[in-house]
């Protein structure tokens, strides 16, 4: 591809649920709150469609560059996934320790 060619934009499989989400991130940049809040809220929106869908949102909507938004998706996608793990780990019961609750007498 050279530099004359451009990438046709990512088509959402919901186009109402990412016009939400954009609208959702800019409403929480109007608020004050950082670009990252933004692109948190966004993805929350959008798991379910594909990453590029998901890059064009953050620009449309956290408002980050189109250089950046592969880093947000990637830090969003990250903290997102670690928050499920220990939303898990929390709901599991936890193993017991084997020799340390038994007491002979």
């Amino acid at each position: 591809m050279t530099n004359t060619e451009t990438k046709s934009a990512p088509v959402p499989a919901n186009q109402e649920q990412y016009s939400n989400a954009v609208a959702k991130g800019l409403e929480v940049i109007a608020s004050g709150a950082s670009k990252a809040d933004a692109a948190r809220a966004i993805y929350e929106m959008l798991l379910d469609e594909s990453r590029d869908v998901i890059v064009q949102a953050f620009i449309e909507g956290a408002t980050v560059t189109e250089k950046g938004s592969p880093t947000y998706f990637y830090n969003v996608r990250r903290q997102y996934e670690r928050k499920q793990r220990e939303e898990v780990k929390n709901i599991l019961p936890k193993p017991k320790k084997k020799g340390a609750s038994t007491a002979e007498s």
